[in-house]
């Protein structure tokens, strides 16, 4: 009878340390957001549209009684994914598959989308192990992760610049 029950906590202990698979979460939002003119011809013209606007509400503040309404925050728009960010996080969640020894750790990726509607580049700055870094990279060269729409300001397509946090448990 002994035996038999130490056979039973033997095999229950064998059970309970089978290797589990690593899961993820990322961080709770997108940090860092930056949006800038992709060429120095587009810089100019936000520039000169920046400056005309600046002037036309300077004038409009002379004259007493007016109703001044200051467009320039509202004319830039950041980068879309279909249906929103959320549904880019999950997209992303989804489409990261890392294998089963990656190191535990915080994985930080900044994301450029370009100017075509796209993700222009990925660069993985800080990883776990390479592992991690490869299936990163991986998971954003999908074509699920690539629909974006690009940002614009005054309607003149423009690079916008993110990061995102990657936790392996």
């Amino acid at each position: 009878m002994k035996n038999i029950f130490l056979l039973i906590i033997v095999f229950y202990f064998l059970s309970c340390t089978s290797r589990k698979l690593p899961y993820h979460y990322l961080s709770p939002g997108v940090e860092n957001i930056k949006i800038f003119p992709a060429t120095k011809k587009d810089s100019l013209t936000i520039q000169k549209i920046d400056s005309s606007i600046t002037k036309s509400m300077e004038e409009c503040m002379k004259i007493k009684n007016a109703m001044c309404i200051d467009e320039r925050g509202i004319m830039i728009l950041d980068a879309t994914f279909p249906k929103g960010m959320y549904y880019f996080r999950i997209a992303l969640f989804h489409t990261l598959k890392f294998p089963k020894h990656v190191k535990k750790g915080e994985n930080r990726v900044l994301v450029t989308i370009g100017t075509q509607n796209n993700i222009e580049s990925v660069d993985v700055y800080q990883y776990t192990d390479l592992n991690s870094k490869k299936s990163i990279e991986e998971a954003f060269r999908s074509e699920e992760l690539n629909r974006w729409g690009s940002a614009k300001i005054y309607g003149i397509p423009v690079k916008e610049q993110f990061e995102i946090g990657i936790f392996i448990k």
